[in-house]
């Protein structure tokens, strides 16, 4: 059986109900896998402070939490060990957060990074993004976000979207492994604009579509394939995950930052931010995931 190659995990971990969530999620990943699990607290600092010096800070202070901090983190790792012997260690770092976790996940090799987010909305979205979508665009490797649902841990039905973009196909192999490793359907969902009306490019989607099937049909999982003509391609995805009653949506994140680095492209973002359910974000890079082959 083909198997997630997943070694070394992160969880970045504030202690909301969310991260909790994450570390579940991780839990049962690295029993399967046989994976280690690095838990971070990254202790946020506020640039401001450099350029201002009559700012006092009480290291005191600041070491007696970061003494706190660790004692929790080592308390939670404990547990874990004992409970369900999964490898676990413990690191407490400072920053800012979505900073520190890129730079620790690429330090440590990580192979995936599983992260709570709250969701964001409005002014805070469209123009900062969240710490998640932030890692989830700059991390090199896979992140997997959670936010707090009434779903099992664990994984049975994952939608699959897949779009007219160069990059879209290769989230295919990384989902098919997961199928396997959880023993999950998934469910392909083509998506199409409404504005498109060129026969040629409907043509090529639907050639693409029937590569797609033929994929799935030879690597042997169970899956569902479906077109939708839709205006808000992260909408109808999440409205086609509800109506599949979903627990996981893959996606490349296809984000496009201008030159102010402030504007993210709006299916990745939208989709990571509000997903009630697990989004599993890949990073596009021809060649590396094992996938139907690109136009």
């Amino acid at each position: 059986m083909n198997t997630l190659d997943i070694r070394r995990i992160l969880i970045p971990t504030d202690f909301s109900e969310t991260a909790e969530l994450a570390l579940e999620h991780a839990v049962k990943m690295a029993r399967i896998l046989d994976s280690e699990i690095t838990l971070l607290h990254v202790v946020s600092t506020f640039a401001f402070r450099v350029n201002l010096p009559e700012v006092d800070v009480d290291e005191a202070q600041n070491t007696k939490l970061s003494g706190a901090i660790g004692a929790k983190l080592k308390r939670i790792a404990e547990e874990i060990k004992e409970k369900e012997g999964v490898k676990i260690t413990t690191m407490i770092t400072s920053g800012r957060i979505r900073e520190e976790v890129v730079r620790i996940a690429d330090e440590l090799d990580i192979d995936m990074i599983i992260l709570g987010t709250h969701g964001v909305s409005g002014l805070r979205e469209f123009f900062m993004g969240s710490n998640a979508f932030r890692i989830v665009s700059e991390a090199n490797c896979p992140v997997l976000s959670v936010q707090d649902s009434g779903h099992p841990v664990g994984f049975s039905s994952i939608v699959v979207p897949i779009d007219n973009s160069f990059h879209s196909r290769e989230k295919l192999g990384i989902s098919i492994k997961m199928a396997r490793l959880y023993n999950a359907t998934l469910h392909v969902c083509g998506l199409r604009s409404h504005d498109h009306n060129d026969d040629d490019i409907n043509a090529k989607f639907r050639m693409k579509m029937k590569q797609v099937e033929d994929f799935l049909k030879e690597k042997d999982v169970n899956y569902t394939t479906t077109t939708l003509f839709c205006s808000n391609i992260a909408k109808s995805t999440m409205d086609y995950a509800a109506e599949k009653n979903a627990d996981l949506i893959v996606i490349m994140n296809e984000q496009e930052i201008n030159s102010t680095g402030f504007f993210m492209g709006p299916y990745a973002q939208q989709v990571v931010n509000h997903s009630k359910i697990p989004v599993l974000s890949i990073r596009p890079t021809t060649g590396l995931i094992d996938s139907v082959t690109p136009y």
